[in-house]
């Protein structure tokens, strides 16, 4: 993924991807709404909440730009009306500019003059060894992972 371009496929740096468009769906049945999802693909994301209008029902969903144009033109389209929201590929690429780098906690810890836990800290201990103050407490990993097992679950006893 280029830094140019966020919408390009991580996958083998493969295509670019179009910008996805949040519309609202609008139409007088909720069958209308299902028809066109179905119809055109539409992404109503994990959980489609409809939401009931004076003339009808409305439901977000999500397409991308080069299929807005088709889904319109679409047979069910005729029973339903779109309306732009936003460019939520744009609006994410803002957000993106939001996230910090870095460890934001590392500044506060030191200054409360906690000591930085965890096995991701440089100079932890490796896999297989207790890190200061775990020993005793079954601090043996999973062969082949770093991952130490849970108590109680799928253990003896």
């Amino acid at each position: 993924m280029s830094e140019d371009d966020p919408t390009e496929d991580v996958v083998g740096g493969g295509p670019f991807l179009p910008p996805l468009i949040h519309v609202e769906v609008h139409g007088a049945e909720l069958g209308d709404l299902r028809d066109f999802a179905r119809e055109t693909g539409a992404d109503l994301g994990c959980r489609a909440t409809p939401r009931r209008e004076a003339e009808g029902w409305t439901v977000d969903a999500y397409l991308p730009e080069d299929r807005l144009e088709a889904a319109r033109g679409a047979r069910s389209g005729a029973r339903v009306r779109l309306e732009v929201r936003e460019n939520a590929t744009a609006v994410g690429r803002e957000r993106q500019a939001e996230v910090g780098t870095g460890n934001r906690f590392l500044a506060r810890d030191a200054a409360a003059g906690e000591a930085v836990r965890g096995r991701a800290v440089p100079g932890g201990a490796a896999p297989g060894e207790a890190a200061d103050g775990e020993a005793g407490r079954g601090a043996a990993t999973v062969p082949g992972t770093q991952l130490r097992p849970v108590r109680g679950l799928g253990g003896k006893r």
